[in-house]
């Protein structure tokens, strides 16, 4: 009976949490980077087992930009298309930062990659009207 009391607590907090939009400023603080926002979606890009590729759907609204992690070998290929807004471009985040959808990049450690969506600076400076997307990874 006590485990059902406390469930039902937690429950409760979340609703209020929800409802009071304390979740996108919770998800932003955890991530250690507060232009992540909740448009972006899930932040970790996982393949499944044979397949090549993974999308992700999401929205960047001004200078904010959306950030994904997928673990790659060395040696591997990666490239990313971006459907629906030509003013949005995914770079491999890191030294280079290399244009992902203008280039296929072959990687040169195992591990963790970042892929970041983003825009130029002169469209981010013209709006916050958010700029959805759907966009695919592909590694080879």
């Amino acid at each position: 009976m006590k485990t059902l009391i406390k469930l039902a607590g937690s429950t409760a907090l979340l609703v209020g949490m929800i409802g009071t939009g304390m979740t996108t400023a919770s998800a932003a603080s955890q991530s250690g980077d507060m232009h992540y926002t909740a448009d972006c979606g899930v932040k970790e890009l996982r393949m499944a087992k044979g397949s090549y590729d993974v999308s992700r759907a999401g929205a960047i609204k001004g200078s904010n930009y959306c950030e994904y992690q997928i673990y790659a070998k060395k040696g591997q290929s990666i490239s990313a298309t971006i459907v629906g807004n030509d003013d949005l471009y995914p770079i491999l985040y890191g030294a280079n930062s290399p244009d992902l959808s203008n280039q296929t990049v072959t990687l040169d450690k195992t591990g963790e990659h970042t892929i970041r969506v983003l825009q130029p600076r002169n469209q981010a400076r013209e709006g916050n009207t958010p700029k959805p997307y759907y966009m695919t990874v592909t590694v080879k």
